[in-house]
């Protein structure tokens, strides 16, 4: 991996943070960003999405599910704990807390899979979580 791929993935995984973290404060604007990020028939799966037997396929329900994972809690902030990327994917170790939509504590853990094609954009999102630390929160 040379320098530059490395950093040029670096870059995406740190933009994708801010544009979570942006979300997460209550910025809708940051919905079409993280959208835009994906590929056009980008896919995005997590536990509760497999648990209901789908996944978001496309910008148009990659946005809807961002902008129902941020419905899903009155407050939320996620920690990035560890970073790691190659040339064509970024793993992001993450730790979220907040408050759930009920204004329940809500304290979750777990990775993120960012996979990318040759100009950066994400064609993959995987999370990785144990769900029944969200069985009350629907996403």
């Amino acid at each position: 991996m040379t320098p530059q791929q490395y950093e040029r993935t670096q870059a995406i995984a740190q933009r994708f943070i801010r544009e979570l973290h942006r979300l997460e404060s209550g910025d809708e604007s940051a919905v079409e960003s993280l959208a835009l990020m994906f590929v056009d028939n980008g896919r995005l799966s997590n536990p509760m999405l497999e648990h209901e037997g789908r996944e978001c396929c496309g910008r148009e329900e990659v946005a809807a599910f961002w902008r129902q994972y941020r419905k899903s809690f009155q407050e939320i902030h996620s920690e990035f704990l560890e970073v790691t990327v190659n040339p064509l994917a970024a793993g992001l170790f993450w730790r979220s807390r907040g408050k759930d939509a009920a204004g329940e504590p809500v304290d979750y853990h777990g990775v993120s899979l960012l996979m990318l094609n040759e100009a950066g954009h994400i064609q993959r999102f995987e999370g990785y979580f144990d769900s029944r630390q969200l069985e009350r929160v629907a996403h």
